[in-house]
């Protein structure tokens, strides 16, 4: 159940980074966090696991809710990664390696100013 397609995958992870590149998405606090976790996590030089997402996702602030896409990125790909077989052919890494060039992104970025508003 839920997108676990790694070239849908790849294609959403990929146009995250392109928004954020050019401006048009800007992550917030809690978006940044669950990011920062990740990305904390592959610095250990472990493979991403679906249960590691999980549990970033379990822990953001109420007030402050990761963006929808963001979640729907990363429960899919968590889906992906439990499912061995696909997670381990070339589509699946491909979609991976894009969802961690996402993590990084987003973990390397800066607090937008209040005068980017």
């Amino acid at each position: 159940m839920g997108m676990h397609v790694p070239e849908e995958i790849r294609a959403d992870a990929a146009a995250l980074i392109d928004h954020h590149a050019l401006g048009r998405w800007k992550p917030n606090d809690a978006d940044r966090r669950v990011a920062v976790a990740l990305f904390r996590f592959l610095e250990t030089g472990l493979p991403l696991t679906g249960e590691q997402i999980r549990s970033a996702l379990a822990h953001p602030a109420p007030a402050d809710p990761v963006d929808e896409r963001l979640v729907r990125l990363l429960h899919g790909t968590a889906a992906l990664l439990d499912d061995a077989p696909v997670a381990d052919g070339p589509a699946g890494r491909d979609a991976v390696d894009h969802v961690c060039l996402l993590l990084d992104a987003l973990a390397l970025s800066r607090p937008a100013e209040p005068s980017d508003r």
